[in-house]
């Protein structure tokens, strides 16, 4: 009697043993399917991921874009109803690439969403241009090691493009992500020329790949349309005209203006403006070319 209980015991404690880790050659590698683009709901600031009208705002937005021709997208955070954004988007019709964004790596809400989506998602994003500031390398590395082994799915992180060139953290970025996904806004870094500006991250993002030779694929590759001298939504046009033709691999960045990051975290007004739509939901120049590009 006693053996047949050791044996029952110890047969069921292996029906609940965890499934192993995945390791990362069983990872499957990101192919971004374009046209991409980054997306936070319009009208959207930190605190407001529970608007009661928020699912309703977000279908309509999603169901803008993918009928303007977008096919992927990457989120940034899963708070809220902002993590069920990729379910959504797959309900309107986004087939290609989607990168969900998990903004604070210690959120028990935002990995939970992260577990839920996994199904509609092909790879994840923790963190944003907060290492060694909201977290340490130890500790993201050690978050994108349990996702990747959980879900299955690639993870990467992102840091301005410049912080994979230089500085303390550049050996680190170069090694520990699935893909490289850096944020490319050259007017950051006083390219205020559009053609200059593209050169500036062609020049970037040419090299990362040459000493990795790791695939690379911008976060955010983006100019700015207007509240600057000589800035407008011409410019912003001839900046992602020069991009198109550039033959890098990127999400648009963003689908829609942001006042709040000015008004809430006085950020240069420039900030607010990166958007291929505005903040009242009106399509600018560079959406209209590439509506009509694409329509073709």
């Amino acid at each position: 009697m006693r053996c047949r209980i050791f044996i029952l015991v110890v047969l069921t404690s292996l029906f609940w043993l965890p499934d192993p880790p995945v390791t990362a050659t069983e990872v499957r590698e990101i192919q971004l399917v374009s046209p991409a683009i980054a997306y936070q709901p319009r009208d959207f600031s930190p605190g407001s991921e529970d608007s009661p009208s928020g699912r309703i705002q977000i279908v309509k937005e999603l169901r803008l874009l993918h009928q303007q021709g977008f096919r992927s997208l990457v989120t940034y955070s899963s708070r809220g109803v902002l993590g069920d954004i990729p379910e959504i988007a797959r309900e309107q019709g986004f087939s290609g690439t989607i990168i969900m964004g998990v903004w604070d790596i210690f959120s028990k809400e935002e990995w939970a969403h992260a577990l839920d989506q996994q199904t509609f998602v092909d790879g994840y994003c923790l963190g944003n241009e907060g290492l060694g500031i909201r977290y340490t390398p130890d500790e993201l590395a050690e978050k994108m090691t349990r996702l990747k082994g959980v879900t299955g799915k690639p993870v990467s992180t992102t840091e301005p493009i410049d912080r994979y060139l230089d500085g303390p953290y550049r050996e680190w970025l170069l090694n520990h992500s699935d893909w490289l996904f850096p944020l490319a806004l050259p007017f950051w870094a006083g390219q205020i020329e559009p053609q200059r500006a593209v050169d500036w991250v062609v020049a970037r993002s040419d090299y990362l790949q040459a000493i990795t030779a790791r695939k690379v694929i911008l976060k955010e590759a983006g100019f700015p349309s207007a509240l600057s001298e000589g800035q407008s939504e011409e410019t912003q046009l001839e900046f992602f005209q020069a991009l198109e033709a550039s033959g890098l691999t990127y999400f648009y960045f963003e689908a829609f203006d942001q006042p709040w990051k000015h008004q809430m975290f006085q950020e240069p007004e420039f900030e607010a403006h990166w958007g291929m739509y505005r903040a009242d939901g009106a399509p600018k120049k560079v959406m209209k070319w590439l509506a009509s590009r694409w329509a073709q």
